[in-house]
């Protein structure tokens, strides 16, 4: 008699073992962009890595919505936001009460940003808790980086009232989202020459920066095509994005001006995670059990990396320590603030670790 294959054994399980091991690397490109910041050779690494964080959230979020087991839609929708907040917003809370008493000690730093003051970080940390961090001029470092979070969680808000905007109709579905997706990366394509100065902080608005969020969600939506490519040509595009990507790491380190063009060749590799999901390839061995333990605390680590590189608590000599002491901070925060609000079928996952 046949024994049913075990869950760690299924495709949709090493699906969601390559995802976040995806996520995994999306956080090591962050982490080695802000601890090498001052180097000048890293710069548009991290956005890469925002790209593809935000990349999987849009495959998470169009799983979820269609998985949903509630049968009226008001249902769907409350559900879905009360899932996520119940998952974030306690490591959230907990590191903007942590960092703003830790701006009051440590805002007459020598060398320490003129804007990372008490007061600034006080006026921006209500901003910061009601996800509208992303449109604040001049935020503290240390709360700088949750633009990401407001972003993410101001698509969390729209993407429902996308998805039964579609309706069950494919026709209306394919209009639908491929609007959406069309006029989010339009406007992701032009924020550079739309603005002449993007560090006024035109490039972390929502209408700029959600589109690879908005590409993966339909990403999801369409996996049943992508199901349908021959296996030979899924690993043709996979093995040569990647090694596009890998013969153009050195642009990073011909300076600042190739920025825009680090970010442009980064989106690529949205392309080789999608299918490494869809096909369940999770990276083997020792290098995927780091990526994916990474991957699994991405969140809370995410929030600790700033604040111990280019904040400027730290002189710039130890930012690669002090990343190195974000990553062990981050699980710290992970296994309090984050792990006891998972769901049971995301605790297992991580178990098996």
């Amino acid at each position: 008699m046949n024994q049913p294959a075990r869950q760690q054994d299924s495709p949709a399980h090493a699906g969601t073992v390559a995802l976040d091991q995806w996520r995994g690397l999306a956080l090591v490109l962050v982490v080695l962009a802000h601890a090498l910041h001052e180097t000048g050779r890293m710069d548009g690494l991290g956005r890469v890595g925002v790209n593809l964080f935000f990349f999987i959230s849009g495959i998470l979020v169009f799983r979820s919505l269609s998985g949903s087991r509630q049968p009226e839609p008001g249902k769907v929708i409350t559900s879905f936001w009360y899932r996520r907040l119940r998952r974030l917003y306690p490591a959230l809370l907990a590191y903007v009460f942590v960092i703003v008493i830790a701006q009051y000690w440590l805002q007459n730093i020598p060398g320490i940003p003129a804007f990372s003051s008490f007061a600034n970080c006080l006026r921006t940390a209500p901003a910061a808790l009601l996800y509208f961090e992303n449109y604040f001029h001049l935020p503290p470092l240390s709360l700088g980086h949750l633009w990401s979070l407001s972003c993410e969680m101001q698509f969390y808000l729209v993407a429902p009232l996308i998805f039964f905007l579609g309706g069950t109709d494919s026709r209306r579905r394919h209009f639908v989202f491929g609007v959406c997706l069309f006029l989010l990366a339009g406007l992701g394509v032009s924020e550079p020459f739309i603005f002449a100065n993007p560090s006024e902080g035109q490039k972390y608005h929502f209408e700029f920066a959600v589109w690879p969020m908005m590409a993966g969600f339909f990403c999801e939506y369409r996996r049943d095509w992508i199901k349908q490519l021959p296996t030979r040509w899924i690993k043709t595009v996979y093995w040569s994005i990647l090694l596009v990507c890998l013969l153009g790491t050195p642009l990073m380190f011909l300076g600042p001006k190739m920025k825009m063009p680090v970010i442009a060749l980064g989106a690529l590799l949205l392309a080789p995670c999608l299918l490494a999901y869809e096909r369940g390839w999770p990276v083997p061995a020792g290098a995927g059990r780091v990526l994916k333990w990474l991957g699994e605390r991405t969140y809370s680590i995410y929030l600790w990396q700033q604040p111990l590189t280019i904040c400027g608590f730290l002189p710039i000599v130890w930012w690669p320590a002090g990343a190195i002491v974000a990553v062990f901070l981050g699980a710290l925060w992970f296994r309090w603030f984050e792990q006891p609000f998972l769901s049971v079928s995301r605790k297992q996952i991580i178990r098996e670790t």
